[in-house]
């Protein structure tokens, strides 16, 4: 290879190294009034001639949560315990609230542009000084 085909192959490299897209995470910790975690990443980074290291614990990532309604106000049977009760019937749609404990696995996504303020509702400009950063995380579910 030459070395101008050699320099291209690791700059190629070096870009795509920089580009988070999804990796699994473990979580440190979870609070489900925010609806965010504290994850370590999972994969590590190595630069060359040194040994790996992990990369820094994340904060604050939102969690992805669903809300659903049921179509025609369907009832579901559940089993409860103890009860004469065996259905529910919600009129109103319903969130289903993750459950994440510390230590489970998760699966981030990095946003492709900065989430600051685009996770409150607010049209944003997001610029490009941001992207597919590791602080751009949303947690999308439990591998």
């Amino acid at each position: 290879m030459s070395n101008s085909s050699e320099f291209y192959s690791n700059f190629k490299n070096q870009i795509l190294l920089s580009i988070n897209t999804c990796m699994p995470c473990e979580v440190i910790s979870y609070n489900e009034d925010s609806r965010t975690a504290k994850v370590q990443p999972l994969f590590m980074v190595k630069e060359v001639n040194r040994a790996p290291e992990k990369l820094s614990v994340l904060e604050d990532v939102p969690v992805l949560f669903e809300r659903v309604k049921l179509k025609n106000n369907t009832a579901i049977s559940i089993s409860i315990p103890n009860s004469d009760h065996t259905q529910i019937t919600f009129n109103e749609p319903v969130e289903l609230v993750p459950s994440i404990n510390s230590g489970d696995i998760v699966l981030a996504v990095f946003a492709q542009r900065s989430i600051d303020d685009a996770v409150d509702g607010k049209l944003v400009y997001p610029g490009a000084s941001r992207l597919f950063d590791i602080h751009d995380a949303i947690i999308v579910g439990l591998l």
